[in-house]
């Protein structure tokens, strides 16, 4: 497995249409955040570092194409050298309704409070809303 360059990742995620994520205050820390709204519902999220380095243990770029990607190694590659868009679920025939969930409360909700992209999926916004702030009335626990 050839080692993972932040410029590759970086350019991966632009040419694919990745969205920035940003801090209220328009900062991006120690890594660029990014995520992806796929056609059937779900949501993709990877972050970047700022550095010029590269990853070179094959788990951990297994791990990223799979888990934070959902690519194989080839349609990483095919995206980066040659602009090939890698395959993605075909679109849902209904659009989803009302307000997409903010990239951080959906992190929170699934890292945090245990649930699932299928049941994070399902809730509305004030239904999301509601579940994390029960979670931080209960302790945080």
């Amino acid at each position: 497995m050839r080692p993972l360059t932040h410029a590759a990742h970086k350019k991966f995620v632009q040419t694919e249409g990745w969205t920035q994520q940003r801090s209220a205050r328009g900062k991006t820390g120690d890594h660029f955040r990014y995520s992806l709204a796929l056609a059937d519902g779900r949501m993709l999220f990877t972050r970047v570092s700022h550095g010029s380095g590269s990853i070179n243990d094959p788990a951990i770029i297994a791990i990223i194409f799979r888990e934070q990607l959902e690519v194989s190694e080839g349609a990483f590659w095919a995206c980066v050298e040659k602009g090939t868009l890698p395959p993605r679920p075909a679109p849902q025939t209904e659009a989803p309704q009302g307000e997409r969930l903010d990239y951080k409360l959906v992190r929170n909700l699934m890292g945090k409070v245990g649930l699932n992209e299928v049941e994070v999926g399902s809730l509305s916004r004030e239904e999301a809303l509601r579940r994390w702030t029960e979670y931080l009335e209960g302790g945080g626990s």
